[in-house]
């Protein structure tokens, strides 16, 4: 069984074949997009009208494609979050920049963080625990 990656409001699956689906939200357009399920590969899939509108260093909106809620994680605004269920394991949180350009993906586990992107030491103490 593959890692599936799950809508932390719905449960839906968002990766129900080889990328995962989500809607993106920038300025006033809003199309769907296709991310990698390995952290730490940036590349996507969008319509050309969504990639034409995408600005370094702004931020933009990931949404569940089933239900619609915003993706912005809790814990830090730049930030979006999806659920990781991996067979055999606790769920994990996997939270990836929502900033243009700026290369950042946490894998949080209860007592471990795993970190992918050339920008994640550019981002000083993330505090993904609410501590």
């Amino acid at each position: 069984m593959k890692k599936v990656y799950i809508c932390p409001h719905c449960d839906a699956v968002l990766n129900p074949s080889v990328k995962i689906l989500l809607t993106i939200g920038c300025r006033k357009n809003r199309g769907l997009i296709l991310l990698s399920p390995q952290p730490g590969n940036f590349k996507f899939i969008c319509d050309e009208k969504i990639e034409d509108c995408l600005k370094t260093g702004e931020a933009v909106k990931f949404s569940c494609p089933v239900c619609h809620e915003d993706l912005t994680s809790p814990s830090n605004k730049n930030f979006a979050r999806l659920t990781l269920v991996v067979p055999g394991a606790k769920n994990k949180f996997v939270e990836f920049s929502r900033v243009y350009g700026q290369h950042a993906t946490f894998v949080i586990s209860e007592d471990e963080v795993m970190a992918f992107g050339e920008d994640v030491d550019n981002l000083g103490k993330t505090n993904f625990f609410g501590a």
